[in-house]
């Protein structure tokens, strides 16, 4: 897909711009959940295929072959600032998606699932149903960042927190609109798709969320409980 591109043209392939090719031939790896695209091309292509970003705006990354990568890099350090991503703004992200973010499960993996109703899930995924998922790396994560009023969150955290998610996205090759909240969601509030999970640690005082330790087994049940 990636040589194909550069025959038509010698614009940047955007490592986004193929995660969504990917997806819609269905040719993701059955371990997709495990790892990130940008992972699974260092791992599994290189040489043959190799990763470059903006080093001003590490959220550009382009995928290109040896052939092709001084052209591409030229044009990389050519560019004028326009911004290639839809910008994140917490305010628009489905209450789910955020928690993903945000919940401290101690260490556990999280994941998101990918189409509504969105939900996260805490240790592992059931059992044929792996495709269904991303996994939230820990790099990407605020874990015991409270986000139950996003639209009050100091700006410092709030623009954190807004930065790792778009890393995200783009490391995972994925737009985070795909991930926004519904109107009618926002005006219902953030108890919209919440789990027991969620309602339990929205419940506690930050420091008392902060010092919460729950089994990772009853974690996992209160996280499908809606």
């Amino acid at each position: 897909m990636v040589r194909e591109h550069y025959a038509k043209t010698r614009a940047p392939l955007l490592l986004a711009r193929l995660g969504k090719d990917i997806e819609r031939a269905d040719l993701w790896p059955s371990d997709r959940g495990q790892r990130s695209l940008k992972q699974l091309i260092n791992d599994t292509c290189g040489p043959d295929l190799q990763i470059v970003w903006d080093k001003r705006s590490p959220a550009y990354i382009a995928v290109v072959t040896p052939e092709v990568r001084a052209e591409v890099e030229a044009q990389i350090a050519a560019r004028l600032g326009e911004n290639e991503q839809v910008p994140v703004r917490v305010e628009d992200i489905a209450w789910p998606v955020l928690l993903a973010f945000c919940v401290d499960v101690h260490n556990e993996p999280v994941y998101i699932r990918r189409t509504r109703p969105f939900r996260y899930e805490v240790g592992s995924i059931p059992p044929g149903r792996t495709s269904e998922y991303i996994l939230v790396e820990p790099e990407y994560r605020r874990p015991g960042l409270r986000i139950d009023r996003p639209h009050l969150l100091p700006q410092g955290d709030k623009r954190d927190l807004e930065a790792l998610i778009q890393k995200w996205a783009v490391v995972h090759g994925i737009g985070i609109e795909q991930f926004s909240r519904l109107e009618q969601e926002a005006k219902e509030g953030p108890e919209t798709g919440r789990t027991a999970l969620d309602r339990l640690l929205a419940a506690q005082s930050q420091d008392v969320a902060q010092r919460l330790l729950i089994p990772a087994d009853i974690a996992q049940i209160l996280a499908r409980i809606q």
